[in-house]
């Protein structure tokens, strides 16, 4: 069950370049990432993550996954609009 809308998707060149080394089906990494599996984030991120999905929140949600030897950032911002996808360079 999809916990929050992930409105319009954008990537970075960095992320792009990492999805497409490792052939990365991007529907995974965001439906894990809508339904609630955050990844590999903090166990204070994943708190923040579960206060930002009250009504009255106006926080961000975030995710974290490995992808060969990097990490990749799911990042949907607090209006629901925008998803993005970015590497830890980019964060």
């Amino acid at each position: 069950m999809k916990l929050f809308e992930l409105g319009n998707i954008t990537m970075t060149s960095s992320a792009i370049s990492i999805i497409a080394g490792h052939k990365v089906a991007i529907g995974d990494l965001l439906d894990r990432h809508e339904k609630g599996d955050y990844g590999e984030v903090s166990e204070v991120d994943w708190r923040e993550n579960t206060l930002a999905l009250l009504p009255e929140s106006v926080e961000r949600v975030m995710s974290v996954y490995t992808v060969g030897s990097a990490k990749l950032w799911v990042i949907t911002d607090p209006d629901r609009k925008v998803t993005t996808l970015l590497t830890e360079e980019d964060f």
